[in-house]
């Protein structure tokens, strides 16, 4: 009779800890949900965070193989007008999980042209002819995943998890400030290789930007500093 309570007890043990494990678990993924999807989106009086996972893998981001990801978070219609590349390793890649500081990051302008001029648009002639297009500046900025933001507006405040990939949309514009560019064709790995053999050490990290003017490619601290155009050569040095 003993026995018997023994092994009753010790299943009704063995069933609470099944039952404690199943609790942690669903307990464990609302928490993840709530961390990576419920409040990304969460804001108030409007605001709200639009972000995304990094196309590929953070800790080897190619900004340049990873475009058509980053185009798909501007949005249907947006034309690149520019990139800025923080810290780009001679393999053409960012480790956008690295922890020091001035931490890699990419930032991606595009432009995206309105169908019509916004409500608030002024008539032809107030503050100039107002005849272009109006355009919505729209930013992608990629950076370290898993930071937690706080966003203070008049529209209120919000906390959010940044995904790793960030949308953020201004004020419509009238005209363009910046001409429209093809996306980039050129590897940043051989703009590295082309930098190597200009004295670039491979163990740094260079400051990539690329606009209509074609690829600036620097390394802060050194007098490292060339220009490539759009067919990716190497400028004549002046």
């Amino acid at each position: 009779m003993q026995e018997k309570k023994v092994i009753k007890a010790k299943k009704e043990n063995g069933s609470r800890q099944r039952l404690w494990l199943v609790v942690l678990f669903i307990g464990i993924t609302i928490a993840l949900c709530m961390i990576y999807v419920v409040i990304p989106f969460l804001g108030s009086g409007g605001g709200m965070a639009d972000t995304r996972p990094v196309p590929g893998d953070a800790a080897r981001f190619d900004p340049v193989a990873g475009y058509a990801g980053v185009l798909d978070h501007a949005g249907t219609g947006a034309q690149l007008v520019g990139i800025d590349a923080y810290y780009v390793r001679s393999d053409g890649t960012m480790d956008l999980t690295a922890t020091y500081s001035p931490a890699p990051h990419a930032e991606y302008n595009f432009m995206r042209e309105l169908s019509e001029p916004p409500p608030n648009a002024p008539p032809i002639g107030a503050g100039g002819a107002n005849t272009d297009p109006w355009y919505e500046p729209v930013e992608i900025e990629l950076s370290k995943p898993g930071q937690w933001w706080s966003v203070s507006s008049s529209s209120g405040d919000y906390s959010y998890v940044n995904q790793g990939m960030m949308r953020d949309v201004n004020s419509a514009v009238n005209g363009l400030s910046s001409p429209v560019i093809e996306p980039p064709a050129c590897s940043f790995a051989d703009l590295w290789a082309i930098a190597l053999t200009k004295d670039a050490p491979a163990e740094a990290v260079a400051i990539i930007e690329y606009d209509v003017e074609g690829y600036d490619f620097s390394i802060s601290g050194l007098s490292i500093n060339l220009e490539f155009g759009m067919d990716c050569k190497l400028k004549a040095e002046d």
